[in-house]
């Protein structure tokens, strides 16, 4: 028979012993939880202001912006997840809590102007920030115009 008095002696051992593993599981998921490339060490991805520049002759038809590749606004070195959608071509990524916090603030600072996105060093994409991103979704697809990137993120993922 179940004597109460044991019960009631090993009731707060035992709610705080739950609760130490629940932060302790807490802790572990955050830090080791983010998905990084297994490649390199290079940044997945980077965002810069653009920088306008006079035309260059014999090449109007080329963009007008440069970027210092020494004052990225955001590197963006692991994700918390990596989706691909339903055409197999694009993939959404959901950025880890402090890097979503900080394209939040990006895309609230540059609504309505661009934003240059640097996946490798030959592989750049400029965009005009309609709305801020708030969620920490970033889409990649040939519907957005940056399949070339989601195509780069599924290789550098093994996807």
């Amino acid at each position: 028979m179940l004597n109460c008095e044991y019960l009631v002696r090993f009731y707060p051992i035992v709610k705080r012993l739950l609760a130490a593993l629940a932060v302790f599981f807490s802790a572990v998921m955050a830090t080791l939880g983010d998905l990084r490339p297994t490649d390199s060490n290079a940044p997945i991805l980077q965002y810069f202001a653009p920088i306008e520049i006079a035309p260059r002759t014999g090449h109007s038809d080329a963009p007008n912006f440069t970027f210092d590749q020494r004052k990225p606004l955001l590197t963006i070195t692991s994700v918390r997840q990596l989706i691909p959608l339903r055409d197999r071509k694009g993939v959404t990524i959901v950025l880890n809590e402090k890097d979503k916090q900080r394209y939040a603030e990006l895309t609230r600072r540059f609504t309505g102007r661009l934003l240059i996105c640097v996946a490798a060093d030959n592989l750049i994409s400029i965009g005009v920030i309609t709305s801020p991103t708030e969620n920490g979704l970033i889409e990649f697809s040939d519907a957005r115009f940056t399949g070339n990137i989601a195509k780069y993120l599924r290789r550098r993922f093994g996807m």
